[in-house]
């Protein structure tokens, strides 16, 4: 094996390893180093798509990229709102009674916009997900949605995409470019979200 292969296992491991310490933060309720745990994997994984397919080894798991435009995967922005104080993370996430609020920014309009979702609906991602990502399958938003709530009716998309976005921010949900989503810890995905949502911080 040679120095560059060598070093791209070395990152992979590192990203796995990473992985596994944001699901033991979210269990015990750490959100904050779930977040930041996270990015640092996302960073690493990051490094880990830059490096030549020919370095990458045959035996990569379920985490590893599958095609080329993964790194199209949106990134956490960093905005100063008045372009003199401190740079302000998007997207972020709330807990308001049994909503879940994402907080992100547009571009376009160059403000704050929010949108939210019942944690019930966060509820019915992790159980079809949890189907679908069997075996580490790689399953489209087309297997999925739209979504139901206990009464039977059909949940707006957007709220789909606040759970989503909780679940790849935190990094307990992997995107495969355009192919879609795997779960890279099953086992303990339903557990570690609920102590996930235990811990987001409430408005």
């Amino acid at each position: 094996m040679n120095a560059e292969k060598q070093a791209a296992e070395v990152l992979r491991q590192a990203e796995a390893n990473l992985r596994e310490l944001v699901s033991m933060a979210a269990s015990a309720g750490d959100y904050a180093g779930v977040v930041k745990i996270a990015a640092w994997a996302k960073a690493v994984g990051d490094m880990v798509k830059e490096v030549p397919a020919r370095a990458v080894s045959a035996s990569a798991g379920v985490g590893a990229p599958v095609a080329k435009d993964q790194s199209r995967t949106p990134k956490s922005a960093k905005v100063s709102k008045s372009g003199k104080g401190p740079s302000v993370e998007y997207p972020r996430f709330l807990r308001q009674d049994d909503q879940l609020v994402r907080i992100a920014w547009s571009k376009r309009e160059k403000k704050e916009y929010r949108h939210k979702a019942p944690y019930a609906v966060l509820q019915a991602l992790i159980k079809v997900m949890s189907e679908l990502g069997k075996d580490g399958r790689v399953f489209a938003t087309d297997d999925f949605l739209p979504i139901h709530d206990s009464d039977g009716n059909e949940v707006p998309s957007y709220q789909a995409y606040v759970g989503i976005a909780l679940l790849k921010h935190t990094s307990l949900l992997d995107q495969h470019g355009r192919q879609g989503y795997s779960i890279p810890r099953l086992a303990e995905f339903a557990d570690t979200v609920a102590a996930l949502w235990q811990k987001i911080p409430s408005k």
